[in-house]
């Protein structure tokens, strides 16, 4: 009995004298730092640049004819979202808006009458579904949703002299994509296409002709836009 005490004594000094000497040669358990993770909600801001096809008739006035002309010009806001990772796939929605200045003009002689029409984008918002696929810190995902768009058109006739305005809000959809990079645990930075499609809305030009009030109705515009832009975001 007093041999079986002395053994078992004698192996509770080697463990807990192992433990002390570990502990005097900083022998720590190992740590697992946490994987990373897309979930969660972010807010951000981006900057870049959209380019725009618009198609413009007037059926009431020259049945058949139309004009394509392009604006083009910088934009920047900012965006919020959340996303909810499974596995390696991502989803999300989105907010996300954009103070513009895509504008441009084109000339064009119709039945012997030239005039200069001017078109630009003030704003951009959209509401938006995303999917993405992750490998680790990356991210490669697309999105779609609805869209709207702050937009004014002038129209000048010099041998007149005369001018008319309109301005509209429109609404249309878009799909993109991009790619993000998780810089730090809260920090990511992204590169991203947008197409927007506003399909094709009637204005009424209004102004005066030799200063008698007059409108122009019916004019057709049909418009179609693409945005590039670098963002980044940070999540909570």
């Amino acid at each position: 009995m007093k041999k079986a005490l002395l053994a078992s004594a004698a192996l509770g000094t080697v463990f807990i004298g192992g433990s002390t000497l570990g502990a005097d040669f900083g022998v720590r358990a190992p740590s697992l730092s946490p994987a990373f993770t897309w979930t969660g909600c972010y807010i951000g801001a981006h900057a870049g640049a959209g380019w725009t096809d618009k198609t413009v008739s007037v059926p009431s006035i020259v049945p058949g004819v139309s004009v394509t002309g392009h604006t083009f010009g910088p934009l920047g806001g900012g965006q919020v979202g959340c996303n909810l990772q499974f596995g390696g796939w991502v989803i999300g929605i989105e907010g996300e808006g954009s103070a513009a200045d895509i504008r441009g003009d084109t000339t064009q002689t119709i039945q012997g009458i030239t005039g200069t029409a001017h078109a630009e984008t003030d704003w951009l918002a959209s509401a938006t579904a995303r999917l993405g696929w992750t490998w680790d810190r990356w991210m490669i995902y697309g999105k779609g949703g609805a869209a709207w768009a702050g937009d004014k058109y002038s129209l000048s006739i010099p041998v007149f002299p005369e001018q008319e305005t309109a301005s509209e809000t429109r609404t249309g959809w878009t799909v993109g994509g991009g790619i993000e990079w998780a810089l730090w645990n809260n920090w990511s930075a992204k590169a991203e296409y947008n197409y927007y499609d506003f399909g094709t809305t009637s204005v009424t030009l209004v102004g005066t002709f030799a200063g008698v009030p007059i409108e122009v109705p019916g004019v057709q515009i049909r418009q179609r836009m693409s945005v590039g832009k670098f963002g980044i975001n940070y999540r909570f």
